[in-house]
């Protein structure tokens, strides 16, 4: 699956725009386009747990909470997914990573 992004160049283009081209053509163009022993599902639920372990979860994040709801993640694997990343990131950042979950997949 080729993935096209421009997320890079609108939002930084006019001021960093070697950083937006790496970002939109290697990130997202090569490595997350790959579609050999990773799939794009393992992809997602990789940058997740890496992001939450990070403790980041600003847009990026829910970049990445949509992009598994769009790509048949369900509620109950992500969940179960963060519950096992929150003994090792942190319990925090499992509350932090659901809070956004929430939002992305509409749940109150």
């Amino acid at each position: 699956m080729k993935i096209k992004q421009t997320a890079g160049r609108t939002q930084l283009g006019s001021i960093a725009e070697e950083f937006a081209k790496v970002n939109d053509d290697i990130l997202f163009g090569e490595v997350w386009s790959k579609d050999d022993a990773i799939s794009i599902r393992d992809r997602i639920l990789l940058t997740i747990s890496v992001l939450t372990t990070k403790g980041i979860f600003d847009s990026s994040f829910e970049y990445h909470v949509f992009n598994a709801k769009q790509n048949g993640i369900t509620i109950e694997e992500i969940s179960d997914a963060i519950t096992h990343i929150a003994f090792y990131a942190g319990w925090p950042n499992g509350w932090a990573a659901f809070n956004v979950v929430k939002k992305v997949y509409g749940i109150q």
